[in-house]
């Protein structure tokens, strides 16, 4: 893991703590047409590894099955800003429910009613198409911690303005 150039790194232990909050990442993968694709996904990282879900056959699926180098990037879109990109060659298989790593992950998202309606929501598109469970062991990560270096002091004033009943211009 090091720090992208010119930024600060995650103070020691800090990133697993990052990871493991309720965060959305971006899937970057190769369309067929040779194009590049983002898409947000869900993921649950264990021991270094990360795991997301697709339905089978569908578009994530088909374009990892093709070539299975891809690029997640988890990040704070709030200022300073901070993020983790990681690098690797991903893996599908079929999801197993009895063995299912990302078990917990809508829950973990929306809470415990939040995660039951969604389940209802989507229960039949996913029992018809089936899923695959992407697995993501990095090769190489990438990180950045805007909140560790003098730039973290300069923007304070930008992460309170939300608050503020003055004109966001202003500041």
């Amino acid at each position: 893991m090091k720090a992208l150039v010119g930024q600060p790194p995650f103070a020691p232990g800090a990133v697993e703590a990052f990871l493991n909050d309720r965060r959305i990442a971006v899937l970057s993968y190769v369309r067929a047409d040779g194009r590049p694709n983002q898409t947000p996904i869900w993921y649950t990282l264990r021991n270094g590894t990360f795991f997301m879900t697709t339905t089978t056959g569908g578009a994530k699926h088909r374009a990892i099955d093709r070539d299975p180098n891809i690029c997640l990037t988890i990040q704070d879109e709030r200022p300073p800003y901070r993020a983790v990109i990681a690098d690797g060659v991903a893996s599908l298989t079929d999801l197993d429910a009895a063995d299912d790593p990302t078990e917990g992950m809508a829950t973990r998202y929306f809470g415990r009613l939040g995660a039951a309606s969604y389940d209802r929501m989507t229960s039949e598109i996913y029992n018809a198409s089936g899923m695959t469970l992407i697995t993501l062991v990095p090769t190489g990560v990438r990180v950045f911690d805007n909140t560790q270096g003098p730039v973290s002091w300069g923007s304070r004033p930008v992460r309170i303005r939300n608050r503020l009943p003055l004109p966001r211009r202003w500041l």
